[in-house]
């Protein structure tokens, strides 16, 4: 499993680096844009799934991954 996760993860992060760069060029457009924050959160998500997996929780990228849920960082994350 780790390995898939880590596979999507490069995966997504060189997309993000493509659009990022196209973006410094100024030749991004509104959808490379939304591509672009729809990477982010996907990575966000993909990486607190692999911190899950890092902990002993089981998890899978067929259920979880597909969740869409929203990474909040809690009550008592620094600076709350």
């Amino acid at each position: 499993m780790a390995k898939s996760m880590m596979q999507r993860i490069q995966e997504l992060s060189k997309r993000k680096e493509d659009l990022v760069a196209r973006e410094a060029t100024h030749h991004a457009t509104d959808q490379d844009r939304e591509a672009l924050s729809r990477l982010d959160h996907d990575l966000q998500v993909l990486w607190d799934l692999r911190r899950r997996e890092l902990a002993g929780e089981e998890v899978s990228l067929d259920e979880d991954y597909f969740d869409r849920y929203t990474v909040e960082p809690g009550d008592d994350a620094p600076g709350s």
